[in-house]
């Protein structure tokens, strides 16, 4: 065996016994829940075994009915634990393991613990609040932690600390105010409370209702409403209000059956409503009022409605007076070309060349050639004669 070799095999025993007779504390990152029961493990690494003894910050040695707020206990040769319940933030500070191996040899192991807190709330809110439109609530939203959590308020997502409205919400230290409350602030808040380098979250909800007077909305295209007579129109309007108002429309002071206004949508305090109308007169073609009440009060608008203008098609017989018109048009213009070509009408030149008849008081071609020649033979005998 080569000095090379012997030397590896030297180092890799020593390398095994050394880790024989060393310890270790499980777990090693030293945080205590404050009030809660923690323990920690000091064992023997390897196979060894070894007599432990656990030390207090103050250098004395735990026993096992120790007056203070750990003890120690043994599990076997190779580990003792030691069990810490602390209820002072302040407590903690760095605990030893100490060991002595049956060889002689003696190892050491410290860890320091530190007191933690989870985000704890103080007190539980009420989960619902009511309050009426105009009036100031707040919420009050305590928590504590080691170290102190981050507080903030959210709603609809949206962080209320950077909402920047003029003052009328605010939150300071975990108390959320909100002064001349609308109908909008209704909903669902959320206090949320973290320590960032541990990535402990907790939060807690509370619904904000918000009592108001009836409002009416009518939609864009029912601002001015449109029906023909004998057609059913449907008619679409949104009324927001809480507690949920009782809602009635009329028409000349007749009021509509309930069965004929239909809740078609909801959505929070906003509430869709539709009604069909058939006007089966002129008389029926007048505005419709709608009517909201609640307890916090009654709002009514007026719905504007008009006859829709019918669109009147042409008859029969303006169509065929147009159609006529137009073929007496065309008769004269053809005429007028005629007469200037043939010095004779449209008319004159159909019965000359369609019927072959010649117009009253006209001759025809061969009778005034036969007329020419009479004419001419009488003149020549009449000389003969006189010759």
């Amino acid at each position: 065996m080569g000095p090379g070799r012997l030397f590896s095999l030297i180092f890799a025993v020593g390398t095994v016994y050394c880790a024989k007779e060393s310890l270790e504390i499980i777990p090693s990152n030293g945080e205590v829940q404050l009030g809660k029961k923690t323990i920690f493990l000091c064992k023997v690494r390897g196979s060894g075994e070894a007599e432990l003894v656990w030390i207090d910050p103050e250098g004395e040695e735990i026993s096992t009915d120790s007056e203070k707020p750990y003890k120690e206990k043994q599990i076997d040769e190779q580990s003792k634990e030691l069990e810490m319940t602390l209820s002072d933030p302040r407590s903690g500070g760095i605990f030893i393991c100490n060991g002595e191996f049956d060889s002689g040899n003696t190892a050491s192991i410290s860890i320091k613990i530190h007191v933690v807190q989870r985000p704890t709330f103080l007190e539980v809110m009420d989960s619902e609040k009511e309050v009426t439109e105009g009036s100031t609530v707040d919420f009050n939203c305590q928590v504590t932690g080691i170290p102190p959590p981050t507080v903030r308020w959210l709603f609809e997502n949206q962080d209320l600390s950077f909402l920047g409205d003029g003052g009328r919400i605010s939150v300071d230290s975990g108390l959320l105010v909100i002064k001349n409350t609308q109908p909008s602030d209704a909903g669902v808040y959320s206090c949320e409370a973290s320590i960032a380098e541990r990535k402990e979250v907790v939060f807690t909800n509370v619904t904000l209702h918000v009592k108001f007077t009836p409002r009416i909305e009518l939609l864009p295209d029912e601002t001015l409403s449109t029906a023909q007579i004998g057609n059913p129109t449907r008619f679409n309007f949104t009324v927001l209000g809480n507690p949920l108002p009782s809602i009635s429309v009329s028409r000349e002071g007749k009021v509509l059956e309930g069965n004929d206004i239909v809740m078609v949508a909801q959505d929070q305090n906003r509430y869709v409503y539709s009604f069909e109308f058939t006007p089966v007169s002129q008389e029926d073609i007048s505005d419709f009022l709608i009517k909201a009440e609640n307890e916090m009060g009654h709002t009514e608008k007026k719905l504007p409605f008009k006859e829709e203008a019918q669109e009147k098609g042409l008859g029969i017989g303006s169509i065929l007076a147009i159609v006529l018109a137009i073929v007496l048009v065309l008769l004269l213009v053809m005429d007028a070309s005629c007469y200037y070509k043939r010095r004779r009408g449209l008319l004159m030149y159909c019965r000359t060349n369609v019927l072959r008849k010649e117009p009253p008081g006209a001759m025809s071609e061969n009778n005034q050639k036969v007329l020419s020649k009479s004419e001419k033979s009488t003149v020549v005998n009449v000389s003969g004669l006189e010759a």
